[in-house]
């Protein structure tokens, strides 16, 4: 008889604890755009990755590499865009509003005519875009803007105090007096929005 109602007392007490346990469902995998398994972590330009990553995008979209070698490198050309559905990355990103390379993200810190940016910089050569600040879209791998392909566009709201510091000052002239010259100089469209690339690229090596 004891034996029985000790029985019945652990089913109770073992029936009431799987009532009040939540069973959580596994976080999905993340995945790129097109179905391949991202792999975390992966290094590339020797950075090492544990997310999706803005860095290098050439098209404003976090991406992922779904292919290493054993030291965990990426490899060239195995990446693509994450699945916003399915990944965590940091979107704590300026992107560009306007300009040649409207809506790609901002590659701070960069490096133009001798001078290096922490956030968006003055617009000094006047025209329809005096007065709005700019930012280099890509950049090599010393973190050079890459000029002469379009790789700039105009800031919203987002780049005037970025990263490790606020933008330093910017003068319209070098230390010889000649007049410093404009990204893409010979490619600056007259409508910026306009030209806006719509095509989607992956990083580049």
């Amino acid at each position: 008889m004891f034996t029985n109602v000790l029985l019945v007392t652990l089913l109770s007490l073992g029936c009431s604890q799987a009532q009040n346990t939540v069973f959580k469902a596994p976080a999905p995998e993340c995945e790129t755009v097109r179905g391949q398994k991202c792999v975390f972590p992966f290094t590339y330009r020797g950075k090492r990755y544990w997310e999706c990553t803005y860095d290098s995008t050439t098209n404003g979209k976090p991406w992922c590499a779904y292919e290493t070698r054993r030291d965990g490198t990426a490899v060239p050309g195995k990446w693509e865009d994450c699945d916003p559905s399915l990944c965590l990355f940091n979107d704590n990103v300026c992107h560009t509003v306007s300009g040649p390379d409207a809506g790609n993200t901002c590659k701070f810190p960069f490096t133009f005519n001798g001078r290096t940016y922490e956030a968006c910089a003055p617009w000094i050569w006047g025209g329809g875009n005096n007065g709005k600040r700019w930012c280099s879209t890509r950049t090599d791998r010393f973190g050079n803007h890459v000029n002469g392909q379009g790789n700039y566009g105009f800031c919203g709201s987002c780049g005037y105090s970025y990263g490790r510091g606020a933008a330093p000052a910017f003068e319209a002239r070098t230390a010889s007096g000649d007049d410093e010259t404009a990204p893409d100089q010979n490619q600056i469209p007259a409508d910026p929005a306009a030209t806006a690339s719509t095509d989607v690229q992956f990083p580049s090596k």
